[in-house]
């Protein structure tokens, strides 16, 4: 208890210093930031619409609705709405994300988009790299160096200095298409290459993998997947079992002395963990320390996995219970890993089962990782 109260303390202080987010200018609403108007730090901007058509000396990290950058950013954009439209010039990577995304300006370094429709106009420049994944993809402007699509449809009516690499389902090179180096795509069709482009390298298409025939069928199927999650599980409740024996037994002993705090617990650590998560990594933001949002998110999936073994030697104990003998944890995890995933089996009722031994198993083991543990001094 006093190294988990340490860890707390030192959590707090790392949370509430200073960092140099913290100066950082940050907005909400529709934002427009006019021509005449300079921001010399990163700007944060959250609203509906988001006009930059002033300088940014630093980085732009917007989320919105409509998203336009026709000013001079001199940092990176980081950009994620219905829409994000650059005309203008940012001298870092942009990273967007929308359902529409179009560059009709200048990037100086890389460019990584993922949306329905991407298109880089006549005017849009990419002094080095593009990634982009994207339904509809068209690239009419100049890429400087290597493009990797991974798309439904991938037009190129543009240059690319180097390699071009792709996973597509078209894939079509205009007229004034040029590509710099070799051009390598996966589809199971073959690309439509007008005469007059140019490909300097070589030219080679691969054909998509379509998998191979499952080796059984049928009920004969189920039962193999059922063995797959009962050894999964299995595997890691020995682990659990072998080098934690004591937070084992007594994670199944508080589930079978107190179901029903057991079980509060468990939706309490299940909502709430993962809003305790976001409000580091928001507040991180602002005063630093935002990294103890990953700590608190990545304890959630620990115990989020933790929660159906825990669960096992709980039913496990109770069903052994009736010979009125010691129980071996080891032997209680089988015998309720056993019986959890037969009951999973069961339509609609296997959900419900499995969703409350997630419950009671993240609560088991977080009493018996949190709880006091006067008992076990009382037995020594």
């Amino acid at each position: 208890m006093r190294l988990l109260r340490l860890l707390a303390l030192v959590a707090l202080i790392l949370a509430l210093s200073p960092s140099p987010a913290a100066a950082a200018d940050i907005r909400s609403g529709d934002i427009t930031i006019a021509t005449t108007e300079t921001i010399e730090d990163d700007l944060y901007a959250f609203g509906g619409n988001i006009a930059i058509n002033g300088t940014i000396h630093g980085d732009l990290i917007a989320a919105g609705n409509n998203i336009s950058v026709d000013g001079n950013v001199t940092g990176d954009v980081i950009a994620a709405g219905q829409s994000v439209v650059i005309r203008g010039t940012v001298g870092g990577t942009v990273r967007a994300a929308g359902a529409t995304i179009v560059l009709d300006g200048k990037v100086t370094n890389d460019l990584l988009a993922a949306g329905n429709e991407l298109t880089i106009l006549s005017n849009g420049r990419v002094g080095r790299d593009a990634i982009v994944g994207a339904t509809n993809a068209t690239i009419s402007g100049q890429i400087g160096r290597d493009l990797q699509a991974g798309s439904t449809n991938v037009k190129i009516d543009g240059g690319i200095g180097g390699n071009v690499l792709a996973t597509v389902d078209r894939l079509q090179l205009t007229d004034r298409a040029t590509v710099g180096g070799y051009l390598k795509y996966t589809s199971k069709n073959e690309a439509q290459i007008a005469n007059a482009s140019s490909v300097k390298g070589t030219i080679e298409r691969k054909t998509p993998d379509t998998g191979q025939a499952p080796l059984v069928t049928g009920p004969a199927a189920l039962v193999l997947e059922w063995l797959k999650g009962l050894i999964g599980l299995l595997i890691l409740g020995i682990l659990v079992v072998f080098f934690f024996p004591g937070f084992a037994r007594r994670a199944g002993e508080a589930l079978v002395r107190s179901p029903w705090l057991t079980l509060a617990i468990g939706a309490l650590v299940l909502i709430g963990l993962p809003i305790l998560a976001v409000v580091f990594f928001a507040v991180g933001a602002l005063i630093g320390g935002w990294w103890i949002g990953f700590v608190v998110l990545s304890l959630f999936v620990v115990v989020l996995a933790l929660s159906i073994p825990v669960a096992a030697v709980g039913v496990g104990g109770a069903v052994l219970r009736v010979a009125r003998r010691p129980v071996p944890v080891w032997l209680a995890l089988i015998i309720g890993l056993v019986v959890l995933l037969l009951v999973a089996l069961i339509p609609i009722l296997g959900g419900i089962v499995i969703f409350c031994a997630l419950l009671f198993g993240m609560g088991a083991t977080t009493i018996a990782v949190v709880g006091n543990r006067r008992a076990e001094v009382a037995a020594a």
